[in-house]
């Protein structure tokens, strides 16, 4: 049950007796854009009203009955305060279903119920991986707090909760049928207490959108205070960025199989994701203007890789002899996990087609046990093209454009170490010369060095 609100002004007929008559109700805030007034009138009871602020920013306002300032309450026509604000709420529904608006939930309203309607908005609006959001939700939230009303969260029970998950074994990939997670063994090293705490961050951020969602539909009362109070754990994303110079790009394309080859070719001529590289079709090659156009991904738009010469001449190759709307790359596989047929016995033959969610997985650990490189996944070589033009001198925002990042944070953020000697050769080539500075004869002293002490 919601709790009275309390306000000194109106919440006693003492109280109330002594306000001035006024042209307007003393208003009460009980929620973000609701609220309830008492109108002071010269003589007799006061009465109450109710204002509610829509979606497109119109207030409506409503008599919900007398006050009790000189009778007693019969809960109709003469109410109290604590019974004012019980119509109010009730009025207020009503008004926001009249105007076509979501109504506040009624009844007790959990997390899980959170979580459902946050899962249901999010795909409405188009929301990138959706199913990995749910699944880390209903393996870490869920269980621990999903049975929890959000109006009874605390910030110290949300803490908790957050500390534990940082400190839990981490859940690890299981048979296709498996009935229960199987865990892996608990962070020991400093870079594996580190990936817990980043998945914590990452799994608190999902609570926190949930429930966020919540108070924005007014399914709930209370204050946000209890989660946006809870910080997240510092330097928990600082991962070392791995990339490979070019020596180690070359031992890798070579060591590839075919099909893979021309895939980790692309990604290290345009940095683009896996996923993105794998639905990239023939019109999506500009020849003219030598660019590829990456299809809206993670980032939820698209954008326009340049590439250079090499990269430009290798997706000639690549597009040549396809038909509009082939993709760029396939590969020979397996259509499914049998590798004979149930009936027959007989052995089932590969056949070329595109790239799935984790076939770069295995070529990628053999490629590299073949190269001699520490392992290493797909993303890696996104860093590597990236670091590679940060190297040449390109400038920040560049690369940010063609990494498909909406600001140069991120860039910065990786591979801003590697910035100052492209910045010191990039300011001696390209800087103006001022000319107000001539030579003179001061020259440095020269430091003698390996002088023996006697």
């Amino acid at each position: 049950m919601v709790r009275t609100h309390k306000d000194g002004k109106i919440d006693s007929r003492s109280a109330r007796l002594k306000l001035r008559p006024n042209r307007e109700p003393y208003w009460s805030t009980l929620a973000p854009g609701e609220a309830m007034g008492y109108y002071r009138i010269a003589s007799g009871a006061g009465t109450w009203w109710a204002r509610v602020r829509l979606e497109d920013r119109r207030y409506l306002k409503k008599s919900i009955g007398t006050a009790d300032d000189f009778v007693d309450a019969d809960g109709q026509e003469v109410v109290t305060y604590a019974q004012a604000q019980v119509k109010a709420r009730e009025w207020f529904g009503l008004a926001r279903t009249a105007a076509g608006e979501d109504t506040r939930q009624t009844g007790p309203y959990t997390v899980a119920d959170a979580m459902e309607h946050y899962w249901r908005d999010c795909e409405r609006r188009g929301v990138k991986r959706v199913d990995r959001m749910t699944c880390g939700a209903r393996l870490h939230i869920l269980p621990e707090l999903g049975s929890v009303e959000v109006e009874r969260l605390s910030q110290g029970r949300i803490e908790r909760w957050h500390h534990a998950l940082a400190e839990a074994a981490p859940h690890v990939r299981t048979r296709r049928f498996a009935k229960k997670p199987a865990l892996g063994p608990k962070p020991k090293t400093d870079e594996q207490r580190r990936k817990r705490k980043a998945t914590a961050n990452r799994i608190l951020s999902i609570l926190k959108g949930a429930l966020n969602h919540a108070k924005h539909k007014r399914r709930v009362t209370c204050s946000a205070d209890a989660w946006r109070e809870v910080r997240p754990f510092a330097q928990a994303d600082s991962a070392r960025v791995r990339y490979l110079n070019l020596e180690e790009q070359a031992r890798l394309v070579n060591a590839c199989e075919p099909d893979f080859r021309r895939l980790v070719q692309a990604g290290l001529f345009t940095g683009a994701r896996y996923g993105e590289l794998t639905k990239l079709r023939l019109e999506d090659f500009d020849p003219v203007n030598e660019s590829v156009f990456i299809r809206p991904g993670k980032s939820g738009k698209g954008r326009h890789v340049f590439l250079t010469d090499e990269g430009a001449a290798y997706f000639r190759e690549v597009t040549a002899g396809l038909r509009g709307g082939d993709l760029l790359f396939t590969h020979e596989a397996f259509l499914d996990m049998r590798r004979v047929e149930p009936e027959t016995q007989t052995p089932v033959a590969k056949r070329r087609r595109d790239w799935k969610t984790s076939d770069q997985k295995r070529p990628m650990k053999v490629a590299c046990e073949a190269a001699g490189i520490e392992p290493l996944g797909f993303h890696q070589l996104r860093h590597s093209y990236a670091s590679a033009l940060v190297n040449s001198g390109i400038p920040l925002a560049f690369v940010a454009q063609m990494l498909g990042h909406r600001d140069t944070r991120m860039v910065e953020r990786h591979y801003g170490h590697l910035a100052p000697s492209a910045v010191k050769a990039t300011l001696r080539q390209l800087a103006p010369v001022l000319g107000i500075h001539k030579p003179g004869n001061v020259e440095s002293l020269a430091i003698k060095t390996n002088v023996n002490v006697g």
